[in-house]
């Protein structure tokens, strides 16, 4: 087993999240995890947003939420997508 090297700590976390991929389609799911560097959100659909790819994600569980712009930095086939937050521009 491979030692852990992330730079921040993930936390269990399940939250409705709305994300809008690099073509526009809008998809509701669910994260897994969160970390301060991003989050793992569960995707089983068949064409996921590619690697490198900039999205979208909007938390759906709070009042008046900010959209927050990430980059896909893993795909997992049946599993979901690993995104990292993008700084503010």
């Amino acid at each position: 087993m491979q030692p852990d090297n992330r730079e921040y700590t993930r936390f269990s976390l399940r939250s409705k999240v709305k994300l809008v991929d690099h073509e526009g389609k809008e998809y509701e799911i669910y994260t897994r995890d969160l970390s301060h560097g991003g989050l793992f959100l569960i995707m089983k659909e068949d064409s996921l947003p590619p690697a490198d790819s900039v999205v979208e994600v909007t938390a759906m569980d709070i009042e008046d939420p900010l959209p927050q712009r990430a980059v896909v930095v893993r795909a997992e086939a049946g599993k979901g997508i690993a995104i990292r937050f993008l700084d503010s521009e």
